[in-house]
């Protein structure tokens, strides 16, 4: 029999989490599996581009319909996910972020569901500034839900696995680190789908928000301009969030408004990364951010903050060789950020050299069917370590009590 999964998210939007379980979903091999989905939210650019044969099922908000209380509306998504487990007889669950983990695993648990639950930032960076309501009752819970012996908990780098391990106090060893996969040729045939007219910028792609350092690009590239008198390079800000404003306030303060163009979220960046000078990533902190191993795809130069132990060792390359495939400066640090961005223009060989070695990494490292075959064999192994009634397809000990937020 196939394994029966459901792949979980808060929506199918255009963020890293959303487009890999996307590809999960499109590249599974369908003579083991069969993938359907939960939603929070039904809606994405992904929906309309999930094969025929993926069911996809959504919250109901009426379940959680009346008079607020705290906690009404997360109950409501465990119990409905809870129906539908049953209802599908569901073998295993996969989830990306902890929001959804917080719903996936009391469901999982009550009804004797195998789960695979993926950590993709820092959590003593990610959740902590995340700003969560009843934080500290959210972090016990998810540090049992990453303990639970019928889950599996993947990390998208060796950095997030041991910075998870210390903040919710798991065995690193329970931990497999399985980095982000690249749909190298879809990336590259994307970006030949659009004009790119715009050639001659630097680009940096991310949510409008604080931890992803857009200030700090915006600073260097005022730096960039007074140091070079560059008046035709652009900087091109992809995305969305509650920042625009203050980041198109501080443009004009550094006076910079008429070469920064805010492009909002884009379905396809790929022409404009392709036809960027570098890819900047100014964040605090990351794991290991898909833009950048999808710039390298595209043979983009890639200019980072430290802002995670795992980027850096991606762009470190083999030190003993010198050979980079990036640049590196320290978070926060706009004046080196701006040296490395006049340098790109003045060590074009070196760059050149970086760019091939990037490209070939991701190809060998970070290829899409590999990550597709790995995880197949984890979700294989969880769904196999399910001790269910064979009667009812399900433990008959799956009505324990709630968790309450």
């Amino acid at each position: 029999m196939k394994i029966r999964l459901l792949l979980c998210s808060g929506s199918l939007e255009g963020g890293g989490s959303e487009r890999q379980l996307w590809q999960l979903a499109r590249g599974i091999d369908r003579s083991r599996f069969e993938p359907q989905i939960y939603l929070l939210h039904r809606r994405g650019l992904y929906l309309d581009k999930l094969p025929d044969d993926v069911k996809v099922h959504h919250f109901d908000t009426e379940q959680a319909s009346g008079i607020y209380v705290p906690g009404r509306i997360h109950r409501a998504q465990v119990r409905q996910l809870q129906q539908l487990l049953v209802k599908e007889q569901i073998d295993v669950v996969y989830d990306r972020t902890f929001h959804m983990t917080l719903v996936t695993a009391p469901a999982c648990r009550r009804m004797a569901v195998p789960r695979v639950s993926v950590i993709v930032s820092p959590p003593s960076r990610d959740f902590v500034q995340s700003g969560e309501r009843f934080a500290f009752f959210k972090r016990r819970l998810l540090a049992r839900a990453y303990r639970d012996t019928m889950s599996q908990t993947i990390a998208v780098s060796q950095h997030v696995a041991e910075d998870a391990a210390q903040f919710y106090a798991l065995d690193s060893a329970r931990i497999v680190v399985l980095p982000s996969p690249v749909d190298v040729a879809a990336v590259q045939l994307q970006a030949t789908q659009a004009d790119s007219s715009s050639a001659g910028h630097f680009c940096v792609v991310g949510r409008l928000s604080h931890e992803k350092g857009q200030r700090v690009a915006l600073e260097a590239f005022a730096d960039y301009r007074k140091q070079t008198g560059d008046d035709e390079t652009n900087l091109v800000l992809v995305g969305d969030g509650p920042d625009l404003p203050q980041l198109q306030q501080l443009s004009s303060e550094l006076g910079v408004a008429d070469r920064v163009y805010f492009r909002g979220f884009m379905e396809n960046p790929y022409p404009l990364m392709k036809a960027a000078k570098a890819l900047i990533v100014p964040s605090l902190y990351e794991g290991l951010p898909n833009v950048v191993l999808e710039a390298m795809a595209l043979s983009t130069p890639v200019i980072a903050t430290r802002c995670s132990p795992s980027l850096e060792r991606v762009l470190q390359g083999d030190a003993s060789q010198e050979t980079s495939l990036g640049a590196l400066v320290d978070v926060g640090d706009h004046p080196r950020l701006a040296q490395e961005m006049v340098r790109l223009t003045t060590e074009k060989l070196q760059w050149g050299r970086r760019v091939q070695l990037a490209h070939d990494y991701v190809q060998s490292q970070h290829g899409l069917e590999p990550w597709l075959r790995r995880m197949e064999s984890i979700l294989a192994a969880c769904a196999g370590s399910s001790t269910r009634n064979s009667a009812t397809g399900r433990s008959s000990n799956s009505s324990g009590g709630e968790e309450r937020l």
